[in-house]
């Protein structure tokens, strides 16, 4: 028996509209028992409680009811009309109508087989025989699982084509999008191994799961038992996987750990939590799960905006790009919300929202990383310069100390040799007098002391030598400690005071009994000596040589000054540059190596203080340095 007609007024199809969306030219009713039968919701008496939607589609978000939709089609053509359901996500959806008097009963939804479907499409298409004499009145009983989305078309079998097209513009394109992105970086990161591009094919795979396979439906080309996974599964739980990437790649990407630690410490932690809703998707519990996706896809997008600004903020440009590009997919998601919410009409655009914002958020952070890449290569780029730059200027300067080195090193041994052969020339030559025993006896006293004259310099010019040597190997420590300074000058003295006197150089010691400096003793003698020597060489007979000192706050001033005839302070300067042999044997006739002052300079230098000299054309030199010392009553 038929049961009574609903009265709403039938939907007018045409050759001419061959399709048309029909959510407000039906009626719609939500069962919350979900105990209703067709006999219940098509008695006249409950027909008032059938309300048209509100807008192009049927939304009800998270819901255990069933949802009722009656509506009656005029068609006078001569094609099959068709009901399309274009939303692949809906457990369980029955279809009555009445053909020929007899009650057509027929089942679908994402868990029945899809060999039963008619034609597999990213939804449920129903044939439904409308004769051109009345209306063809039907009835839908909708219930599901995921949120409760009915978006009705009526077509013709000729608009049927232009409706399905309609369905997957978008969803191709984002495809298409989706896929140049994920084989264009994967062989980036095959190229690059920068990590951050394998966290960021991790996230565009899920986020295509989730957003191709399982909002547009794709996934009923996977077969059954891959459909029937992503429909109950892994299509809501992708979102979890794909922000556990997301978060990594933006902590990578973003250089987390640099620009913004504790909001880097606090998206690890939110990266643990998410494994909360995969295990609410492995028990099934697909409500807790979309709600808790709901709450993470709104606080996720703003933790990353948040911490792209930090960094962008800090000069890090590329984060430019991962700003714009959430705050796009974060104005998506939350226009989706609100639709979802009933605050704005539910149309076909909705469906297009996630697409078309996940699209140029992906495109954008392709983007982000092409940009960080080509940042990364100039960095590198300036610091390889900056590197070869300071390597060049480091081996200039290592080749010119080298060749000063080398220049000083052979201006030495060319000194050496001229300054100990001639004293062994004349040791050879008065040996050699003596051998023939044709020195007079009166000679024999200033025979001798030209020997010792001369085997002194040979002894002070190998001592000298010995000592240079060691110092350029490193191979002399310093030893500091308290060295009592007037003991050693007298001894130093009392040594040169023959060679003095006979020259006729008088020797003078002005510094107090009580001096004491902090200094390796052994160096210190060296120093001493050597200056000494140096003065007693310059200064001509009837001059005075001073050795004494100039007590200071914590330091001494020790001194070695001569009445010889002095130079100009620029040409005294030289003896003491760095790998200068100079002589100031221009000035007297008296030659020396400038190999005595060099170690000076090195020992003084030992020893944390400054060789320096000061002297003036006829007013003689003054040598100079200062130690750590006191004078101790």
């Amino acid at each position: 028996m038929r049961v009574a007609a609903q009265s709403l007024p039938a939907i007018q199809l045409t050759d001419d509209a061959p399709y048309q969306r029909i959510a407000t030219q039906t009626g719609w009713y939500v069962d919350t028992s979900a105990r209703l039968t067709l006999s219940d919701v098509a008695n006249p008496s409950f027909q008032g409680r059938f309300r048209p939607a509100r807008h192009e589609m049927g939304a009800y978000g998270l819901t255990d009811a069933a949802v009722w939709v009656q509506g009656s089609i005029r068609y006078t053509g001569t094609d099959k009309v068709y009901l399309l359901i274009e939303f692949a996500n809906i457990d369980s959806i029955t279809l009555y109508y009445y053909d020929k008097e007899v009650l057509k009963t027929v089942q679908s939804g994402s868990l029945t087989p899809l060999a039963a479907k008619p034609i597999n499409i990213p939804g449920f298409l129903f044939e439904i025989p409308v004769a051109a004499a009345e209306p063809q009145t039907f009835w839908l009983r909708i219930r599901t699982g995921n949120a409760l989305i009915v978006p009705l078309t009526l077509a013709t079998s000729g608009g049927l084509p232009q409706s399905m097209a309609g369905m997957y513009i978008i969803a191709l394109l984002y495809a298409g999008v989706v896929l140049a992105l994920f084989f264009y970086n994967l062989s980036l990161y095959g190229w690059i191994r920068d990590p951050s591009y394998l966290y960021y094919l991790g996230y565009l795979f899920f986020l295509a799961v989730f957003i191709f396979l399982y909002c547009c439906g794709f996934h009923v080309y996977l077969g059954q038992t891959l459909s029937t996974f992503i429909n109950q599964y892994a299509g809501i739980g992708s979102v979890s996987v794909g922000y556990i990437f997301m978060i990594r790649f933006a902590i990578s990407f973003l250089k987390g750990e640099q620009y913004a630690p504790r909001l880097t410490k606090a998206l690890r932690i939110l990266g643990w939590l998410l494994w909360i809703p995969l295990i609410c998707c492995a028990l099934g519990w697909r409500h807790a799960l979309i709600r808790q996706q709901e709450l993470v896809s709104l606080a996720v997008p703003v933790a990353f905006i948040w911490m792209a600004i930090t960094a962008y903020r800090r000069h890090y440009k590329p984060a430019i790009y991962f700003i714009i590009a959430w705050a796009l997919l974060l104005s998506s998601i939350v226009l989706f919300a609100i639709t979802n919410m009933g605050f704005l009409p539910y149309g076909g655009w909705t469906f297009d929202i996630l697409p078309i914002g996940s699209a140029m958020e992906v495109i954008l952070l392709s983007l982000a990383l092409g940009y960080g890449y080509s940042s990364m290569k100039n960095e590198q780029k300036a610091l390889l310069e900056k590197t070869v730059n300071e390597r060049t200027k480091e081996l200039q300067d290592a080749l010119g100390q080298l060749k000063e080195s080398n220049q000083a090193k052979d201006k030495l041994l060319n000194i050496i040799a001229h300054d100990i052969r001639s004293p062994l020339n004349n040791l050879s030559g008065y040996l050699e007098l003596a051998e023939k025993k044709v020195v007079a006896a009166g000679q024999i006293q200033q025979f001798i002391q030209v020997l010792r004259r001369n085997i002194s310099h040979i002894s002070r010019s190998m001592n000298n030598l010995l000592n240079w040597s060691l110092t350029q190997k490193n191979h002399i420590e310093t030893n500091i400690a308290k060295v009592p300074l007037s003991p050693m000058t007298r001894q130093i003295l009392d040594t040169y005071r023959f060679s003095a006197e006979h020259k006729g150089v008088h020797l003078k010691k002005n510094m107090p009994e009580e001096l004491f400096v902090q200094a390796d003793s052994h160096q210190l003698e060296l120093i001493l000596r050597n200056l000494l020597d140096n003065a007693i060489k310059f200064t001509p007979e009837g001059g005075v040589v001073t050795i004494g000192c100039r007590p200071r706050a914590e330091q001494v001033v020790i001194y070695v000054a001569d009445t010889g005839a002095g130079m100009l302070q620029e040409e005294a300067n030289k003896l003491l540059q760095k790998n200068s042999f100079h002589s100031a044997g221009t000035i007297v006739p008296e030659k020396g190596t400038g190999l005595g002052l060099q170690l000076c300079r090195e020992f003084v230098a030992s020893n944390g203080g400054v060789l320096q000299v000061r002297s003036n054309p006829g007013e003689g030199t003054e040598f100079f340095f200062s130690l750590p010392g006191s004078v101790e009553i």
